[in-house]
């Protein structure tokens, strides 16, 4: 499912939120939740979850955040709040990445 930018069901705030992109671009919908619970603010998270369905955004959070170290205070907020989740940030540690299915080791 891609959504445009100009969508009538985007308020102006909401696209600033793609400030890099093109105003008649189409974003699919992983991409706008991804992006949102990374670089949104709090407000942002309510209405992705408002739009949304839950289940939706959990998968693409589990697979595209949940294990990202950078994001564990968003991510134990998310788990917190929005999937009710009783943990502490120990649980994201034992996560794997979901974007790549073959482990990779640099030398």
């Amino acid at each position: 499912m891609k959504i445009s930018v100009t969508s009538p069901s985007f308020s102006k705030n909401e696209v600033n939120l793609f400030w890099n992109a093109d105003n008649s671009s189409n974003i699919d919908k992983a991409t706008l939740i991804e992006h949102t619970i990374k670089y949104g603010d709090f407000d942002d998270i309510t209405k992705v979850f408002k739009k949304f369905d839950k289940n939706d955004i959990k998968d693409t959070w589990l697979k595209n955040i949940a294990w990202d170290r950078r994001f564990e205070k968003i991510n134990l907020l998310i788990a917190r709040v929005f999937f009710d989740m009783d943990i502490e940030s120990d649980y994201f540690q034992r996560l794997e990445s979901g974007r790549f299915k073959d482990k990779v080791f640099v030398r």
